[in-house]
């Protein structure tokens, strides 16, 4: 029966499911058809699927809709259209089928046919139309029905709403009262134009389409596997034209390397206009994902092309700062598909979860034939084209390049054959390794046979060419920018032909590098090569197969493949500049290509001497090692840093000699980067050494001298060394000052100036001379911003950072936050959430939380900062966490404070000493922690939620007591000796203490905690008994050591610089007790917070020795801040010590003259003291009297006769010292002196 026939049957009876049948077995015929027969127009028989899958839809809408049939009208349009398809399907059919399609191609070019064909394909289009309206109809019944939104009935129908859009695009009909939700505008990202000579594979792409439209759940996946060459990408670039619509967005992804990945993500989100994607440090990868997964509702394909390594897809790159793979970062939406291609089935597998990849297999003889071309086979005979094919392998890749080469060079088969079958180059074709994986076959002599004969034309005709080619080879496959290998005088049009010749042969790709990211980094390396005639922007691609076989080809070519491998690590280390800030994007470009360089196998370097062969090589690829170094420490890969400076030193050390210039500044980038990685001691012992020998080679005013003497400034201020750090940084300043007025308008100096202004504010702020840091950091801020880059510069935000927690410490709390905020939002901007630099500063803003009593706050900022601390080290920071603790415990939140120190020890016993990989990086001097600190820090939240038997077990041991091991005699005269000293027979309690020290220095020597206990004991006996004598020697020895092994926020550590401090004062020594005290108000401040007693200790003996040198409003300032602690934590403190701060206040306020805040005070103090001691207690007599003397000079005559009166009932008088200026002891209060004459 013919289809007209079939059609007739069914009359005008109303019938859809039966109209739906018959119309979808047309389709299938007439796909069929058009798969048989190779000259039938494709576009009729993927019309022909588009009706198919239309009519599957209608089935089931109409199912759905409780048999609502067509309207009649409708129906019998379809009905006389379909009719009309059957009867010109049957007479093409027919006519076509004589000769079993042998003439078919002949019979459809002729006039009749092809009109025909036009009108089976008009036909077909008012068929789609027509349904296409019906098909909405039928979607809005159902969705009245049921309440859904007629867009999700049309998706769960099937995954292909691009067909439906397309469809509803098409239709003519204006009266579609359904619309489809398209979402963003569609997109076509695909690199490449259609292959006009592409040919078969038909079965693969019904294959592959057929895969495509099975039903599933999720992303709708295919694979492509197969040998290189064999034409997989190919294949899926005509299918994606094939199936181009309006409805359709396409993306084009490259998953050879991981930067290449990255960068085919960047232009999709730059293409698309995905919010974020401005943002140079934002995940642009995530970002593409979650957009596809969550915003873009309109049908997309992805291809993933070129997954061949596992370690670059499926692990995490080394090359990422993601701690994802990239196969994570695949779309997995409803309304998307993916397409990977790969030269490996495992992967295939994997990528399938499972199931079986399409495997693409090299072309048919027929197929091979058709693509030789008429050009090539006509005059040839079959046995010699079958010849040729057979040496190609079939593989479309090396037939292309065959023929493009024949066609070029006018070479003929026969001829071309002969050089294929030359022994020499078969004997090296033989010897190439393919790359594969699994138990995938290797083809000895398909591809690479091409490349060896095109490699050795191309050294005939242009050596040029043959250069370049072979220096790519050894880069980094993707982009490649041309400029970075283009000789310094090399005429363009020479080098533009010798490029050209390589692409001619489809060797290489180029296009210009558009982006802006790159735009600018061509722009920095023009600007770096002055010399350049004219620089080429354009960058190239070299396919994986051509890099492998030119470097097996240079291989081959002994000494002269060495001399190409110097050359261009030579032109790499000329063009890779400094690694610094206004660098980094053409740092970026050429990173990969510097790295692939030093990949490279260049032999044992015997001779590096100055004048022999190798000295020029030696000294490129020092250079280019001590660049990638900077490079990697500015982008906080500090192993990396450290492992190419480490190599930059050895070599340069080699060179030109120990203590050169060359080597001294790999030393100090060495030394810079250790030192962020908290190995501070040895860095500093390193900067010592650079600037003494730059000192000594460049003298002192060489820029080179003067950023030695910084570094070693920064080393000593890391080791808590502010004295010498200071001298350092003021000696940098003034000479850095005076280059730059011999030269004001050299922007380099002007950055030199910012930096030494920085660093001399930065440790005036350590030593708390904050109004000397506010004004130098004011004046770093203005240089900044009028420098050559302006608030572009890190320099910039550095200073406005420093500035903020100045403001902060001196009470400009507004300036402060503001600063904070604008610091933190550009560092987000440019580095990223997770960047150490904007940690770090963060890390501030929380202290600055902290310092204001803001602890709600500072807890919220501490818990992001853990958070980001975790996804970019791995692990929390120990200064995060120790903030973090001592933020909920002022809060009172002790069992979460107890939790944070308990995982603070934990990390401490992981990593033994101070150092860790995530704290490292925050380089700042103040973030130190001990594992005995920590101890008592979880003994003091244990106690304070009464748990005292858990208590117990984080007592740390007591640095005054024996321990168990200890002799019997030992600590018998240990014993001895603290029982003398608190009955106060110091000499006797010496000379017992001096016998326990030689007791143990005899057995174990001086390095331990014991035999520093005991001579700390004897210290203190001496000092007891003349405060003049050499006590403080001995303390300096104890401090000395127990910074060593304890920390400096040991409580051990900190009492012997209490005790050193005072000793000092006693002795008269105002400046250097003040120099003492400021230090451990520092370390007690950083270590339990301004709130605790250890931090009032501290701060009371700075403001007493400031006073006694008679700096009362510095004085009033110190002894407001306590009076302020004690205040707004009533609850912690202790009352004699609020009675004490009321008091000092009013000795300050007193000396001023300013008597009425004195009185208040005085009154204050006096009060609290007799409620606390009765009135007739030493210390409330002493505020008694100064409270008298106060109102006297006031003129309050009668007011204070009455008071002298009570101070006459007074069972006591008081002696007239000096109480103000006595040690605090916080048993009993005499930290208080009268106004006396």
């Amino acid at each position: 029966m013919s289809g007209a026939e079939a059609l007739a049957a069914v009359g005008l009876a109303s019938n859809v499911l039966q109209f739906i049948d018959f119309t979808t077995q047309l389709c299938v015929r007439i796909k069929e058809y058009s798969s048989s027969a190779s000259g039938f127009p494709k576009a009729v028989g993927q019309q022909a699927t588009h009706l198919s899958h239309l009519l599957s839809l209608l089935r089931e809408l109409s199912g759905r809709s409780n048999g609502q049939q067509l309207q009649d009208g409708i129906l019998g349009q379809c009905e006389t259209q379909a009719q009309e398809l059957a009867e010109i399907f049957e007479s093409l059919r027919i006519g076509s089928s004589q000769g079993r399609w042998r003439h078919a191609r002949a019979a459809f070019n002729s006039m009749r046919r092809t009109e025909q064909i036009d009108k089976l394909q008009s036909t077909l289009d008012r068929l789609v139309r027509t349904l296409s309206l019906q098909l909405q109809i039928e979607a809005k019944r159902v969705a009245d029905k049921t309440g859904t939104d007629v867009s999700k009935i049309l998706k769960l129908q099937s995954g292909q709403l691009d067909l439906l859009q397309q469809l509803q695009i098409t239709s003519s009909a204006p009266d579609a009262s359904v619309s489809v939700n398209t979402g963003p505008k569609p997109v076509w990202i695909v690199p490449l134009s259609r292959n006009s000579k592409f040919v078969g594979r038909e079965d693969i792409l019904e294959d592959l389409e057929g895969l495509l439209l099975q039903p599933r759940e999720g992303v709708a996946t295919a694979v492509l596997y197969g040998l290189g060459g064999v034409g997989k990408t190919q294949v899926v670039l005509e299918y994606v034209f094939r199936i181009k619509s309006a409805a359709l967005a396409v993306f084009w992804v490259h998953a050879s390397s991981a930067s290449r990945f990255m960068e085919s993500y960047k232009r999709i989100a730059v293409e698309c206009d995905v919010p974020g994607h401005n943002d140079p440090d934002t995940d642009a990868m995530q970002l593409v994902r979650d957009w596809l997964e969550t915003h873009h509702l309109a049908q997309w394909l992805m291809i993933v092309d070129n997954v061949d390594d596992r370690s670059v897809f499926f692990e995490q790159a080394p090359d990422m700062t993601t701690a994802k793979a990239l196969v994570e970062y695949i779309p997995q939406a409803n309304n998307g598909t993916v397409i990977y291609t790969t030269r490996s089935r495992d992967i295939g597998v994997d990528l399938m979860s499972g199931d079986e990849p399409i495997k693409v297999s090299p072309l048919t003889v027929e197929e091979g034939i058709f693509m030789l071309g008429d050009r090539i086979t006509r005059g040839v005979s079959k046995e010699d084209q079958l010849t040729l094919l057979d040496e190609l392998a079939y593989l479309p890749l090396a037939i292309s390049q065959a023929t493009a080469f024949m066609v070029k060079r006018r070479k003929a088969v026969t001829e071309y054959i002969r050089l294929l079958q030359n022994e020499s180059t078969k004997s090296r074709v033989l010897d190439h390794r393919t790359l594969h994986h699994g138990r995938e076959d290797r083809s000895s002599e398909s591809v690479t046979s091409t490349w060896w004969v095109t490699f050795q034309h191309l050294e005939q005709e242009n050596p040029r060419s043959t250069e370049l080619l072979m220096m790519m080879s050894l880069l980094d496959r993707q982009q490649i920018p041309l400029g970075m290998i283009q000789d310094p005088d090399e005429v363009m049009f020479d080098f533009e032909d010798a490029v050209g010749l390589l692409e001619a042969f489809s060797l290489i790709d180029t296009y210009p590098y558009t982006e802006v990211t790159g735009q600018k980094a061509m722009e920095t390396l023009y600007n770096h090569e002055p010399d350049l005639i004219e620089l080429s922007l354009k960058f190239c691609d070299m396919h994986r197969l051509v890099q492998r076989s030119t470097r097996d080809w240079l291989g081959r070519g002994g000494a002269y493949g060495s001399v190409i491998a110097i050359k261009v690590l030579g032109l790499i280390a000329r063009v890779f500049p400094s690694g610094f800030f206004e660098t980094w994007p053409l740092c970026r470009v050429l990173y990969p290509h510097a790295n692939a360089i030093l990949r490279h196998n260049f032999g044992e370097l015997t001779d590096i001497t100055r004048d022999s062969k190798d000295h020029g090589f030696a000294s490129d690829k020092a250079s280019l090692l001590h660049k990638l170094s900077t490079y990697s420490r500015q982008q906080g890969n500090l192993e990396e840093s450290e492992q190419r400076a480490s190599q930059a030193m050895a070599l340069r050390e080699r060179i030109f000699g120990s203590g050169s210039k060359e080597h001294l500044e790999s030393m100090e980038s060495f030394a810079l980067t250790i030192s962020m990685l908290g190995r501070r001691e040895e860095a500093c012992d390193i900067q010592q050494r650079v600037f003494e020998g730059t000192l000594k080679v460049l003298g002192p005013n060489h820029r080179r001298t003067l950023e030695a003497r910084n570094q070693l400034g920064h080393s000593l201020r890391a080791l808590g060394e502010y004295v010498g750090a200071e001298i350092q940084h003021r000696e940098e300043l003034s000479a850095k000052r005076m280059l730059l007025d011999q030269d004001p308008s050299n922007p380099d100096l002007v950055d030199d100036l910012v930096i030494a202004i920085n660093n001399v504010a930065n440790i005036m702020r350590d030593q708390g001379e904050y109004e000397e840091a506010y004004t130098l950091l004011q004046e770093a801020l203005v240089r900044s911003a009028a420098g050559l880059h302006g608030e572009e510069h890190p320099l910039f935000w550095l200073t406005k950072e420093s500035l903020a927690i100045v403001s902060g410490v001196m009470g400009k709390r507004e300036q402060a936050h503001e600063f904070f905020a604008q610091t933190i939002a550009w560092r987000i901007g440019v580095y990223g959430e997770t960047h150490q630099s904007t940690l770090i500063t963060r890390g501030q803003y929380m202290s600055l939380l902290s310092q204001e009593g803001n602890y709600a706050k500072a807890e919220e900022e501490g818990k992001l900062l853990l958070r980001y601390e975790i996804l970019t080290y791995g692990s929390e920071s120990h200064s995060t966490l120790h903030n973090q603790g001592i933020t909920l415990y002022q809060q009172k939140k002790y069992r979460e404070a107890e939790l944070i120190y308990k995982r603070l020890l934990e990390l401490q016993q992981q990593s033994p000493g101070t150092w860790t990989k995530s704290s490292a990086r925050r380089s700042d001097v103040k973030m130190e922690t001990s594992e005995a600190s920590t101890r008592d820090l979880i003994r003091i939240s244990l106690e304070a939620q009464d748990k005292m038997d858990e208590a117990k077990d984080y007592q740390a041991p007591s640095l005054s007591s024996p321990i168990d091991n200890d002799s019997a005699e030992a600590q018998e005269l240990h014993k001895k000796s603290q029982d003398l000293f608190r009955q106060g027979d110091f000499a006797a309690a010496e000379v017992t203490a001096r016998q326990e020290l030689e007791l143990r220095t005899r057995s174990t020597g001086l390095d331990n905690d014991q035999a520093q206990t005991c001579l700390f004991q004897v210290a203190r006996a001496m000092h007891e008994q003349d405060p003049q004598n050499d006590s403080q020697i001995l303390a300096r020895q104890v401090l000395a050591y127990r910074k060593r092994v304890h920390g400096w926020r040991s409580t051990a550590t900190h009492d012997i610089l209490a005790f050193l401090a005072a000793t000092v004062r006693d002795q008269g020594k105002f400046e250097q007790a003040e120099e003492l005290y400021r230090q451990l108000v520092l370390w007690v401040d950083n270590a339990y917070g301004k709130l605790d007693v250890k931090t009032y200790e501290a701060r009371w003996g700075l403001a007493n020795v400031v006073s006694r040198q008679q700096r009362y409003p510095e004085a009033e300032e110190l002894y407001r801040l306590n009076l302020q602690a004690q205040l707004n934590n009533p609850t912690e403190s202790r009352p004699p010590d609020t009675a004490q701060a009321y008091f000092n206040l009013g000795c300050v306020l007193w000396y001023q003259k300013k008597n009425e805040e004195a009185e208040a005070c005085f009154r204050q103090a006096y009060g609290r003291r007799v409620k606390l001691f009765g009135s007739t207690d030493r210390r409330s007599t002493k505020a008694l009297v100064c409270l008298a003397e106060v109102v006297e000079e006031q003129g309050k005559n009668e007011e204070s006769g009455e008071l002298y009166t009570m101070l006459g009932k007074a069972t006591e008088l008081p002696d007239s010292d000096d109480e103000e200026h006595e040690v605090l002891d916080v048993d009993d209060d005499t930290s208080s002196y009268t106004h006396g004459s």
